[in-house]
């Protein structure tokens, strides 16, 4: 057994070669980094950029210098300076060598308690017992970049680097002696050589970036059950780790390959490279052994620190041939002495042994194939943690399968879910080791267990992408792409249908007859569910209250409101009495509008009317945010809660890893339950809140939401596939409560809000593109207010331009701390969002900006005392930050208090504080949700729950909204869709500030229906919805797809297209008409036709009925006359009740294209 090292490196543009960044401002990933962050001079990296390390001053290397020389074929002097300021022992000089790097075990350097080990001779002792295990010549080093990368969003991702040679360590180091410290205290770092390039390998990432390729499908993600072991900078990782990596490594060099876009940067070719990692997977392998988790099942027994015993001893005796499994357990089990020297170990484990049931130990027996944890094995052997940890099975049915591990393990706490790699490697080990005798013998690589465990983990992964179904072919598919060649599994979808039984004891299969589809079975049953619920409550109808009833209340609650428009006013006044009809006479029903429609306003009269007519009856309140919450509260003067805090306190959460339970503790009753901001709830969400009510109790079920918003994180999208439902039948119909019309003058006249209108994915509106174009040409006013930038630093200085003058600040050059401050006071005053969060327009990088014009002094002058800055953010007095977990914690007010935190609450930092160490200096925060509360952070919890939040990504402001909003548009990122758009755009109550990158592209470009990530998302809550690239039924009320593919609008639009293309007529769907005297100035026809030599533009109308929709087209059909386009232009409509007049249709063409005489 051989232990290997990973390494953390911050992010280079040239792939640490030895040399300062080619564009040291664009590189913003290793800023996330504190060390980076504080020490980085951009303006002498920029001046040197591209410069070989040796050729600078040693005193002015970039902060990454311990980095950058992993792949250098040229070394270079670094200096190490103490990291304690206050302590500042004389610095030292190491001269790092080519293909060297250095590296820190910061994990291993804690005290039991938690704190920094401060004592010298002891950092030593734990230097020794870390750098004592890796060898030169035989132990691997594994580089890894944590969420500091350009190639993933998810902040919980590793991504590996590449993979070395161990040829040297370094010898240990001490810094500098003075007055007062004559001790040696030595520095943590150790520098390693690499027998680079002859061994080891880098990923290309830096070239296909440089060259424009995408990226993505070379990534190698860390597994998620190696994260421990790639964490704290550098980490032991054993051969079993060392095994996936390596095969999740060959996939991606066989990616490199078949693509070959770039070729390999050292001289080598990428087969060399391929031979090498293929011939050091064996070796791993070998070293690995048979029986990697025999240390932990001695420890298990009560073994003292049996995985060193494990590690030091049996694995040479399983080197040299012996057989370890037969020689452990024949000592347990009393038909072999015991070792000299181990005699008490193997005396207490053997106790333990006998002392357990049958059934126990022959399980233990079997774990001992798989490199499991103290922890893990616990919980395997414990029926009550496996129970906890969702593990419904017995130990007979483990041994039976043991893949069922994979399947279910929720983990712990303190140790993550056992995943299919860690069980596979057991059930498969390599030709060789499988060949010694143990409990268990290979499998067969199709084998039906191994086929279902990856069909479960595919779909659970699918799962979190918002899919609740996979096609069968899509799966298998996704099965055959997930292994390297050596563990291939190719199942057969024939044979999986013929064993059905077998595997839908995890899985469900659909349709019935034929089945072309396959889901998790947990979250088909919760679709079912939830569809069953539904249909039970909406056959339910009450007696209706009446116009007169809800006119009366309408009229009381609107009568203070300036009327400016009186038949928008009245048309709304008359929608709102029809939705609060609808609210109070169906069991089950929905209110839904685009934003600015009084969607509160209807559930605050809902509210009032409800206790006039039956008296005040139990109201449950919910929504998934804290902002959403609070917001419901204001205005209903009834208790809120989030969703997780009510089944949080009804025990459908476990609190040790979030995940939601099939079984909660009980359940809450209330007559009437409202749930507000629904678009933004997962399906297995909804599921779990239906399972913890008591419906037996509920009159009413109201969801509230806008289905045009950013569909869920997480499976499904409930809130549109309900909506659809409803309104695919004229009864169902009458269940949905929909608010059209938006009457307050500042809405009325708001361009922001007609620019997210141009996003709406259940209204088409002729102004769409006109203030589109308005937008391109700079003629936006009142609530909107637009930029163009073109690289980062417009991006910033129109940033603090707007900040100043939308804000309050003085317009100054040096910043106005006081007016910032002042600006933050409520922390929901203004928000700057952005799609994502790395790159130069990312909120990482925006926040790092904001806080160091605003923050620096306080930074300064915190890092000279105690308590020093927060986390890798530098988190200090009066920063805005936001919750990045849910989290139950305590909260202050007179006195400690059960709290709780919800993911996406904002808040302020109110106070620092100094502990009796620095583990125990803590923040106060008090969030804007929970102003009466304080919440206390020790500085070990702050990177894990908190970040920055001068700017947010989109997705995280959803359910809030603020004063002020600046959305930052590049032309594109990974993120970006439809929802996005409209989901930023109306974050707002006053004003947007668009910051765009050049022009109005991303805003034209993402209106389109091809990028509505809704459409996205494979569903089955009430019919069969797949995305529809994968060619599978869909149905056309939500999916609205024309013969030639193209995705368009709106149902009608989609008839007009079938009928032009079986005429054979071609046409382009929204293609930029421009203004003869203006190219910013632009119209998006419906359709745009060449036939023949003659453009015609095709504009069809839906609501022409609807005083505003009117009014839009009247302006729309004025620019095609003042452009001179009017005689070209072709205008159909729906008929008067509604619908489409195909042969109407076919009518206009034949007559105004073809020419031909009817």
């Amino acid at each position: 057994m051989t232990i290997h090292l990973s390494a953390r490196l911050a992010w280079h543009d040239k792939g640490w070669n030895g040399c300062v960044c080619d564009n040291p401002k664009l590189n913003v990933s290793c800023m996330v980094h504190e060390h980076i962050r504080d020490g980085r001079d951009e303006e002498f990296e920029t001046q040197n950029a591209g410069i070989s390390l040796c050729e600078l001053p040693t005193d002015k290397l970039p902060p990454c210098s311990r980095d950058p020389g992993a792949f250098s074929p040229t070394g270079f002097r670094i200096i190490h300076h103490d990291p304690l300021d206050w302590r500042n022992l004389p610095p030292v000089e190491e001269e790092i060598p080519s293909y060297s790097f250095c590296t820190s075990p910061y994990g291993r350097m804690f005290k039991e308690t938690g704190e920094w080990e401060s004592d010298p001779k002891k950092q030593l002792n734990k230097l020794k017992e870390f750098w004592g295990k890796i060898e030169a010549k035989k132990s691997l080093v594994f580089f890894y970049v944590n969420h500091g990368n350009p190639l993933k969003e998810e902040k919980s991702d590793r991504i590996l680097i590449g993979i070395g040679r161990i040829s040297k360590i370094g010898p240990q180091l001490y810094f500098g002696k003075k007055v007062g410290w004559q001790d040696d205290y030595p520095l943590w770092s150790r520098c390693i050589t690499l027998n680079f390039p002859e061994e080891g390998i880098r990923l290309p990432y830096q070239e296909y970036i440089d060259k424009g390729y995408d990226p993505s499908n070379i990534v190698c993600t860390i597994p998620t059950s190696a994260r421990p072991y790639f964490s704290y900078v550098a980490e032991h990782v054993s051969d079993d780790i060392a095994v996936g990596i390596f095969e999740r490594v060959i996939q991606s060099i066989n990616v490199i390959i078949k693509e070959n876009e770039v070729s390999e940067p050292y001289g080598k070719t990428w087969e060399y490279r391929l031979e090498w990692l293929n011939k050091v997977l064996g070796e791993v392998w070998r070293n690995r052994g048979r029986f990697p988790g025999i240390g932990s099942v001695l420890e298990y027994l009560g073994f003292k620190h049996g995985i060193t015993y494990h590690r030091t001893v049996l694995s040479s005796k399983e080197a040299n041939g012996k057989n370890i499994f037969d020689f452990v357990f024949s000592i347990l089990e009393g038909e072999r002495k015991a070792p000299k020297g181990q005699q008490d170990n193997f005396k207490r484990a053997s106790k333990k042994w006998n002392e357990l049931p049958e059934e126990r130990r022959k399980l233990l027996k079997v774990l001992s194939h798989f490199e499991l944890s103290p922890e893990q094995v616990k919980r395997i052997c414990n029926p009550t943690k496996r129970k906890e940890a969702f593990i419904e099975a017995s130990e007979g049915e483990i041994m039976e399968n043991p893949y069922i591990i994979s399947e279910l393990d929720d983990g712990s706490k303190d140790s993550s879910a056992i995943d299919f790699e860690t069980i596979d490697r057991g059930m498969i080990p390599s030709e060789d080791i499988g060949k010694v005798k143990g409990t268990l013998t290979s499998i067969t690589k199709d084998d039906s267990r191994r086929v279902r465990a990856l069909l479960v983990e595919i779909l659970k992964a699918a799962s979190q992408e918002g899919d609740t179904f996979l096609s069968t072919d899509e799966a298998i598919k996704r099965v055959r792409k997930r292994l390297p060649e050596n563990r291939l599994c190719e199942p057969d979808r024939e044979i999986i249908l013929h064993n059905r039984k077998f595997y839908e004891e995890r899985l469900s299969f659909f349709p019935d007859e034929n089945p072309w589809a396959v889901a998790l079975k947990s979250l088909h049953q919760q679709e079912e569910e939830i569809k069953e619920r539904l249909n039970k409550m909406v056959e339910k109808k009450y007696k209706k209250m009446g116009e007169d009833f809800w006119g009366q209340l309408v009229e009381e609650e609107l009568k203070t409101i300036r009327v400016f428009d009186e038949e928008i006013e009245k048309r709304a006044r008359a929608e709102k009495i029809t939705a609060l009809d609808k609210l109070f006479s169906f069991r089950f029903s929905v209110l839904t509008g685009r934003a600015g429609t009084g969607k509160t306003t209807v559930l605050k009269i809902f509210i009032r009317g409800l206790e006039e007519k039956e008296g005040k009856q139990p109201v449950l309140l919910l929504a998934p945010t804290g902002k959403a919450r609070v917001r419901l509260q204001e205005i209903t003067k009834k208790e809120a809660q989030t969703i997780h805090q009510l089944l949080m306190k009804l025990g459908w959460i476990r609190e040790e890893t979030f995940s939601l339970k099939e079984k909660g503790e009980r359940k809450e009753r209330a007559s009437t339950v409202i749930i507000d901001e629904a678009s933004m709830i997962p399906t297995d969400l909804l599921a779990t809140l239906f399972r913890a009510i008591d419906f037996n109790d509920v009159k009413r079920l109201i969801l509230v939401g806008d289905p045009n918003q950013l569909p869920p994180i997480g499976p499904g999208r409930p809130f549109v596939d309900i909506m659809k439902w409803l309104e695919s039948s004229e009864d169902k119909k009458k269940h949905v409560a929909r608010l059209t019309q938006r009457v307050r003058h500042e809405d009325l006249e708001s361009q922001a809000l007609k620019l997210a209108d141009a996003f709406l994915g259940d209204r088409v509106s002729p102004a769409d593109d006109e203030i589109l174009s308005n937008v391109a040409r700079g003629e936006v006013s009142g609530d909107l207010e637009v930029h163009f930038w073109n690289d980062e630093k417009e991006l910033y200085k129109f940033l603090d331009k707007s900040l100043k003058k939308n804000i309050g600040l003085a317009p100054n050059e040096e910043p106005d701390y006081e007016g910032f401050n002042k600006s933050i006071e409520k922390p929901d005053n203004w928000q700057i969002l952005s799609p994502t969060r790395m790159q130069v327009f990312g909120t990482t990088e925006i926040n790092r900006i904001v806080q160091k014009k605003y923050r620096q002094g306080l930074i300064e002058k915190a890092k000279r005392q105690r308590p020093r800055p927060f986390g890798e953010q530098q988190m200090v007095w009066k920063d805005k930050v936001i919750q990045v977990v849910n989290s139950r914690r305590i909260g202050w007010k007179d006195g400690e208090i059960d709290g709780y935190v919800a993911n996406g609450e904002v808040g302020l930092i109110v106070s620092t504080r100094k502990g009796r160490d620095s583990k125990n200096d803590s923040i106060n925060i008090k969030f804007s949700t929970q102003p009466d509360l304080t919440y206390r952070y020790y500085r070990t919890e702050v990177d894990e729950n908190l970040e920055l939040a001068y700017a947010i990504t989109v997705h995280k402001s959803q359910g809030s909204d603020f004063d002020t909003v600046f959305l930052i548009l590049p032309q594109n990122a990974g993120t970006m869709s439809r929802e996005l758009l409209y989901t930023g755009l109306t974050r707002f109550k006053k004003k947007v500030i668009l910051l765009i990158e050049k022009d109005v592209a991303p805003l034209v470009t993402f209106r389109n229906p091809q990028y509505s990530e809704i459409l996205r998302r494979n569903t089955n809550l009430f019919e069969l919805v797949a995305r529809p690239e994968i060619g599978l039924p869909h149905p056309e009320r939500l999916i609205h797809r024309t013969k030639n593919g193209d995705l368009v609008r709106s149902k009608s639009e989609v008839i007009v297209a079938n009928i032009l293309i079986d005429l054979g007529i071609s046409y382009e769907y929204e293609k930029p008409l421009h203004s003869k005297s203006d190219p910013k100035d632009f119209r998006l026809p419906d359709f745009t036709i060449k036939y023949e030599g003659e453009e015609f533009y095709w504009e069809h109308l839906g609501m022409i009925k609807d005083p505003e929709y009117r009014k839009e087209w009247e302006r729309k059909r004025k620019w095609y006359e003042e452009n001179g386009y009017i005689d070209k232009l072709i205008i159909s409509k729906d008929k008067p009740g509604g619908g489409i007049d195909s042969k109407e249709i076919e009518r206009l063409a034949k007559e105004k294209i073809l020419r031909v005489e009817q």
